[in-house]
């Protein structure tokens, strides 16, 4: 009789199952692709697609909407005080146009220094300063008592916030996996049509009211400057709540700070599924960087020539394109949303479009502030809105049908609005209308646009790429406000024309653009 022994070493392995489909709800990943981690180095979209989709995403969506709707209230809340700080400070036409200019004017002059500056440095300091900072020079602005101490603390407060803006939208994407980022960027931008619908209805409920407080014989606060203190406690607010961010874990990748990005992941799993950090089922991350690079003075000395190849082929063709599109985008949305109040100020007299824009006699008259009466806000909060559903149809086709055909479509749309709107323009009902349609597919468009060029870049040059991309829309807007009104004179088609043309090229100039659809980050 042969008696079989079985040691120890050869007795079968209990192994602890855990159901499939609680794993896959929980990371979205299956049970065969756990198993491999515990074997080999994880890369970021594996490491960001094991923390889940749960309460880190939802608080950082709530942190981020009081972002967006800064980045309205900083470049429009000045065409709303208009109406009555002119008599205040003595404000020309002239006067008028060049504080809204000189916003984006800050905007364009330190985008490359943002750009640089969170490249090296890291996403989450620059986001939480950008925003503090930029709302203490709203503060200021909001105390203006002469036109040049207005124009000083605009151009101020857009050289400081370009930067944090441009980080939020890389840092988003560095935070969500590939299924998830085209989505949560389109998700994001229906934040600037909150923004659009709510702050002109917070203008009405302040602008219309007869406030006026003395402060000082040479300090006196009226009703707009009360206006522009209320919307610069917002960003202060962006920036307190995005000091509770971590950093970006795929940055600290890119800069060979593994140890840092896994305990963020960690952190991330912990809030989405409730798990302590050791169950997650990540242990090692690949090596982006060999060597750990240098942080503060070191790493900026060091991001320069880091930098140099976002300037060089392969990438330089790619951002050319991409900042040529989203140029012509904003030369034909802002300036339609800049111009708009007026426009349908000059219908409210009745007549069309191009009755309206027929030049006038101008005559002298004692300095009034314009009573803005409730329908002239509530026409702006319904232009504002209407992007909302562009942007839904937006997040359910831009997988499935592809971004650059989104932007493409968008575009070429936009731009067959823009070239009728003096023909469907017959009223201010009518007026409202063509320019809602118009901004909803520019919206879109531009937000399509932004998912793609996020896409495009690799992570140590991505902020500086937005960044540029950015400074383009910048100047697209400068370059659409001195076009308009110069194009007026010859008549209420050209100008249509004009942006119609621009916004139609752009959008068939997408089509060179390479296919970035589920794109992982680089």
């Amino acid at each position: 009789m042969v008696v079989s022994l079985r040691t120890d070493a050869e007795a079968p392995v209990i192994k602890e199952e855990i159901p499939h489909d609680h794993l896959f709800r929980v990371t979205g990943l299956s049970s065969n692709n756990l198993e491999k981690h515990d074997q080999k180095a994880a890369d970021f979209e594996t490491a960001i697609a094991a923390t889940g989709c749960g309460r880190f995403n939802v608080l950082l969506m709530l942190c981020t909407l009081p972002a967006f709707w800064s980045a309205v209230s900083v470049t429009s809340s000045v065409t709303y005080i208009f109406t009555r700080a002119h008599c205040d400070l003595n404000l020309s036409m002239v006067d008028m146009g060049t504080i809204n200019g000189i916003t984006y004017a800050g905007m364009m002059t330190s985008a490359l220094i943002w750009g640089f500056l969170s490249d090296t440095l890291g996403r989450r300091h620059i986001m939480s300063l950008g925003f503090l900072c930029s709302g203490l020079v709203e503060l200021a602005a909001a105390t203006s008592q002469t036109f040049f101490m207005l124009l000083v603390t605009r151009f101020a407060s857009g050289f400081l916030f370009n930067g944090p803006c441009a980080v939020l939208i890389s840092y988003l994407a560095e935070v969500h996996r590939t299924e998830l980022r085209a989505r949560v960027l389109l998700l994001t931008s229906l934040f600037y049509t909150v923004a659009n619908v709510t702050l002109p209805l917070l203008a009405w409920a302040v602008l219309t009211q007869d406030w006026h407080f003395r402060l000082h014989k040479h300090i006196v606060f009226h009703n707009w400057n009360i206006f522009l203190l209320i919307t610069a406690l917002v960003p202060l607010l962006t920036g307190a709540a995005f000091l509770s961010l971590p950093e970006s874990p795929k940055f600290l990748m890119s800069r060979g700070r593994n140890q840092e990005a896994l305990d963020i992941f960690k952190r991330i799993y912990s809030m989405n599924t409730g798990n302590p950090p050791e169950h997650y089922p990540v242990t090692c991350l690949v090596e982006e960087k060999s060597v750990a690079q240098g942080r503060g003075l070191t790493a900026l000395r060091g991001g320069l020539a880091q930098l140099l190849p976002l300037f060089r082929p392969p990438h330089i063709k790619w951002l050319l394109l991409v900042c040529i599109i989203h140029m012509g985008c904003m030369f034909g949305s802002n300036t339609i949303r800049l111009w708009y109040p007026q426009l349908a100020a000059m219908l409210a007299g009745g007549g069309g479009l191009c009755a309206a824009l027929a030049p006038v006699e101008v005559t002298e008259e004692p300095c009034t502030p314009l009573a803005a009466g409730l329908d002239t806000y509530l026409h702006s909060s319904i232009v504002g809105a209407g992007s909302l559903l562009t942007y839904s149809l937006g997040g359910m086709f831009i997988n499935r049908c592809g971004k650059k055909t989104v932007v493409g479509v968008c575009g070429a749309c936009s731009g067959i609005v823009a070239l009728t709107m003096p023909l469907l323009a017959r009223g201010a009902v009518a007026a409202a209308a063509a320019a809602a349609t118009a901004l909803a597919f520019t919206a879109l468009f531009g937000a399509a646009l932004s998912t793609v060029a996020v896409d495009l870049f690799p992570t140590p040059l991505r902020v500086m790429a937005m960044a540029t991309f950015l400074m383009s829309g910048r100047f697209g807007t400068i370059a659409g406000a001195v076009t308009f009104p110069a194009l007026v004179v010859y008549g209420c088609m050209p100008p249509f024309i004009t942006i119609g043309t621009v916004l139609a090229a752009c959008g068939l100039a997408c089509y060179l653009l390479p296919n970035t659809t589920l794109k992982k980050l680089e």
